[in-house]
């Protein structure tokens, strides 16, 4: 029997499949049997049998593995917590760590606790969600500002506008916070840090300004044994906040958040995710350690290597490919390294951009592929998109059969919307030589409806050409 929150959810989830935004009952895996070119696996480790058995041993030498029983307030401080810590603390030369159970906990612990009252934030405007969710619940009333994404020119119009609504920051009474990630998960591109620091000490008086960097996407691929890429632009100094994610790259869970001793501290006391989480269980630890070890080793290195060659001839191929493909139904968003970037600093990321998202997605799904598409509303029309992303245990055969299923697409798409066009202009000569009367003389007011994955014509008429 229905209710009103029965039905308010119901025409909820309607509303939003009616809108094409992706919508889902995870009642199944996602299984795929083609490559992946999709996941964020970026050093291809969740499937690595030699980091499955360094965590098989790890773990046999642990003589507990199981829950804590608590959150780490209450029962579930564990040495294997602070000795991490610890480990991650000298790793990435930080004035002090802080483990949490996932990115979003960490970020929504920060952004809600750290910023006081009479401090302001100003954000990426493609910044993560945790970040956002965080910032909501902060102290920070009426005062968050966001800058086009990566525009130094609008941060430096954000920073000047909180410089000025805010006497007590442009006098060194209070601190404005600048948000953004380091690797952009939908665009693929990096931040251009090194600016945002030059202006950050250009404008904010000294010791106003807190740099936070979310390295969710670029931790393990990017920096010396992949600390970052902070670490990779020796800016460690200069940040002051540094977010680490173990989901992507390092092939499991949890978080890690650099910063100064008296945040971590505070963050303890007041970050409410962190108060309210029972902690990590050890056996989590152990998988973290061996992830890690892996990584920093050779091998680690190799992965990295191999990570940036194959994104560099993917890009390459990708590049010629396309320009022989409408610009409308598939290209590769612009992703220009900023100034300043070494040569070795590669995205592995690929927004392909599409008018067509569902149906691309569609075929490469129908050939065993995990894509998934992004369309509108999640994406502003004309930036819809199927993101492709490269592993280090891919291959060049591999992406160059995906790029070749993804011109085949292309060519079918071509292919049909001239066959639609023939018949349009079959329908409108049809109609002037009938001497039809219509309302409205205009191809799509004739109700001609092209739609090139259904494939049909309607006319108002009644006539359906399908």
């Amino acid at each position: 029997m229905s209710n009103p929150l029965t039905t308010a959810l119901e025409k909820a989830l309607r509303g939003r499949q009616k809108r094409s935004v992706p919508t889902t009952d995870l009642l199944y895996e996602t299984s795929f049997s083609a490559p992946d070119l999709f996941s964020n696996d970026y050093l291809s480790l969740t499937t690595e049998p030699q980091l499955r058995q360094s965590f098989l041993d790890e773990l046999s030498r642990s003589p507990l593995v199981f829950g804590t029983g608590g959150s780490r307030l209450m029962s579930g401080n564990l040495s294997a917590h602070t000795e991490f810590e610890a480990r991650m603390k000298t790793f990435f030369g930080a004035p002090a760590a802080l483990l949490f159970n996932s990115g979003y906990d960490a970020n929504v612990s920060f952004w809600h606790s750290v910023p006081q009252a009479g401090d302001a934030v100003i954000l990426d405007e493609y910044v993560h969600a945790s970040t956002r969710d965080g910032v909501a619940t902060s102290r920070i009333k009426g005062s968050l500002y966001t800058f086009a994404h990566n525009s130094v020119s609008s941060l430096c119009d954000c920073i000047s506008r909180v410089l000025e609504k805010h006497p007590d920051i442009a006098a060194g009474k209070g601190t404005v916070f600048i948000a953004v990630e380091s690797l952009y998960s939908m665009d693929g591109d990096f931040a251009p840090l090194p600016e945002i620091v030059r202006l950050t000490k250009e404008l904010v008086p000294p010791g106003c300004a807190h740099i936070v960097v979310d390295e969710a996407h670029s931790t393990g691929i990017c920096g010396p044994q992949g600390r970052g890429l902070v670490a990779a632009l020796n800016l460690d100094s200069h940040i002051d906040t540094v977010l680490h994610t173990f989901g992507k790259a390092r092939a499991f869970v949890g978080a890690v958040i650099l910063t100064s001793p008296v945040i971590r501290k505070y963050m303890i006391n007041y970050g409410r995710p962190f108060i309210y989480s029972t902690s990590l269980p050890r056996s989590s630890i152990c998988a973290l350690n061996a992830s890690f070890d892996y990584i920093e080793s050779p091998i680690g290195t190799e992965l990295m290597d191999r990570l940036r060659r194959l994104s560099v001839y993917f890009e390459q191929r990708l590049v010629s490919t396309l320009q022989d493909i409408p610009s409308s139904l598939l290209t590769l968003r612009a992703r220009n390294n900023p100034p300043e970037f070494p040569v070795e600093i590669v995205s592995p990321i690929f927004p392909i951009i599409t008018s067509a998202p569902i149906s691309l997605a569609s075929f490469l799904q129908r050939l065993g592929y995990a894509a998934l598409p992004i369309p509108y509303p999640v994406e502003p029309r004309g930036q819809e998109r199927v993101r492709v992303v490269v592993h280090a245990r891919n291959t060049e055969e591999e992406v160059d059969g995906l790029l070749g299923h993804m011109v085949e697409w292309a060519t079918m798409m071509q292919t049909q919307e001239m066959q639609l066009e023939q018949v349009a202009i079959g329908v409108v000569n049809a109609a002037t030589r009938q001497e039809t009367s219509f309302e409205t003389l205009r191809v799509d007011s004739l109700a001609v409806q092209l739609s090139s994955t259904a494939c049909q014509i309607q006319v108002d008429t009644g006539i359906r050409v399908a």
